[in-house]
């Protein structure tokens, strides 16, 4: 219990993380624009920032930190990588437009995120502004505002010449307090990749929102990302770190963004970053997880696009009750909905409706499946033939398979030289231990040297030696066995 108390006694309140969605043109821009220079100490800085994708401003003491990026579809990458970036999102909305299609998008995506929401009624110093058609057009998107009755602030703002946007910083301050956003600036660092790039000058950069311990110069984390199947296992030395203005700084706290210096390879956007490398896969399963028990009980996650309201409201009474259906809507399939079915991994179905051979192929780039149909008949029919597939359960894929011909002890531990018997082997595969035909443990593929080369694949044939981890105790005649989950 007393070392329970002290690990508490360690978390203290760390700057809210908060992503700006909404309609384009509805002045995300101009609100992230009015609260950055407002707040800038432009005689140090010269009112220039640097553009790393966040930024902190100061409110009463307290500071807030801002994800920079255009739009939810940034939003929804991040999501789509596993991590959970913004603690807070913030929904803009023209106060003469009212809701609009991307209103409605950046609401599923924040539901979806399951953040706490305000919102922003923006451009209320209009004369056609009707601040109070925004609250009652947000009630049929069950998003109601304190007004009437719900949990939800609305603060009414005119980012164009700063009206209302103080009270919007303290609604901020407010629902972090409530929420207790803290961290162990003391604890082990953790964080998550929301910018990178390669610089012709610097090399590989980053930028990295910390959302616990503290990141310093010359601090080695990993980088643990996925794509697709693909999983990705990096340890990076920090070389440098820059703030928001370019300026180099030593350390940053939790809830600070960072640029990074010192990556080996370009990072996926949303991997997540951490000091202890079982804690960054920790993390990415504990993700998974919450995201496989919000369909409990369901076999096939689906978005329904139709032509019309009839059509729609027939395919949803027709479909099997192990079908989820996480989003329904007419008109025609968009980009939106393929980066929806991507994050969720959601089939989408379309009925009476012929997408553009841009969209397939956008779909297929994301490796979202999309099928479309003119007989409602022959939908259902695969429905419940991709359903009776799935009722059998994952099933692994061997991928490839090593045999261990020797034994290496290094200052990093135990590797394993082994030989190529099938398939092929990749650095970051999920693999299997095989000892008598009996699985010992499972774990992944953290490095492989071909003739003391650092090299990411290797075929069949070829001689490499392999580290594992967690580290195993290994004999000469087991199988390394690589496999993905199908």
């Amino acid at each position: 219990m007393d070392t329970l108390k002290k690990k508490k006694q360690k978390l203290i309140l760390r700057p809210p993380i908060v992503a700006v969605l909404g309609h384009v043109d509805h002045g995300k821009t101009t609100l992230l624009d009015y609260i950055r220079k407002s707040r800038l100490a432009a005689k140090e800085f010269g009112g220039i920032t640097q553009k790393i994708g966040a930024y902190q401003t100061e409110v009463q003491g307290r500071k807030i930190t801002f994800i920079d990026t255009p739009g939810h579809q940034a939003f929804e990458k991040l999501r789509a990588r596993g991590a959970k970036t913004a603690d807070i999102a913030l929904l803009v909305v023209d106060a003469c437009d009212s809701v609009k299609p991307q209103t409605v998008e950046a609401i599923k995506h924040i539901k979806k995120a399951a953040i706490p929401i305000i919102v922003a009624i923006n451009k209320t110093d209009l004369p056609s502004a009707n601040p109070e058609r925004v609250k009652k057009d947000l009630i049929k998107e069950e998003i109601v505002v304190e007004k009437y009755g719900g949990k939800v602030a609305a603060v009414e703002i005119s980012a164009k010449t700063g009206t209302g946007v103080s009270d919007l910083l303290e609604a901020i301050l407010l629902v972090s307090e409530f929420k207790e956003i803290k961290a162990d600036p003391n604890g082990p660092f953790t964080g998550v990749i929301i910018e990178s790039s390669k610089d012709k000058r610097r090399g590989n950069i980053a930028t990295i929102i910390v959302k616990s311990g503290t990141l310093r110069v010359p601090n080695e984390f990993y980088v643990f990302g996925s794509d697709k199947d693909t999983v990705s296992l990096e340890k990076v030395k920090v070389r440098a770190l820059f703030d928001e203005y370019g300026k180099t700084v030593k350390e940053a706290e939790p809830g600070k963004p960072v640029e990074v210096l010192g990556f080996n390879n370009i990072p996926l956007v949303g991997s997540l970053v951490s000091e202890d490398e079982k804690l960054s896969q920790g993390e990415t399963v504990s993700q998974t997880k919450k995201e496989e028990n919000k369909a409990e009980g369901k076999m096939l996650k689906v978005i329904i696009k139709a032509e019309s309201a009839g059509s729609l409201e027939a395919v949803l009474d027709g479909l099997p009750k192990e079908v989820q259906v996480i989003y329904k809507g007419i008109g025609e399939i968009t980009e939106n909905d393929v980066t929806f079915a991507k994050t969720t991994k959601a089939f989408i179905l379309g009925f009476n409706l012929k997408p553009q051979s841009q969209l397939i192929k956008f779909a297929e780039d994301e490796g979202v499946k999309m099928r479309t149909y003119n007989i409602i008949y022959r939908l259902f029919e695969e429905i419940n033939d991709v359903i009776s597939y799935l009722s059998k359960g994952p099933q692994i894929k061997i991928l490839g398979k090593a045999k261990i011909l020797q034994e290496f002890a290094t200052s990093e531990g135990k590797v394993a030289g082994c030989q190529i018997t099938e398939g092929r082997i990749v650095r970051g595969d999920k693999i299997q231990l095989i000892r008598r035909e009996k699985v010992v443990m499972e774990g992944r593929i953290r490095e492989i040297r071909e003739r003391k080369e650092k090299v990411n694949k290797v075929e069949k044939g070829k001689l490499c030696g392999i580290t594992i981890a967690p580290q195993f105790d290994f004999f000469i005649g087991d199988m390394i066995q690589s496999y993905s989950i199908v």
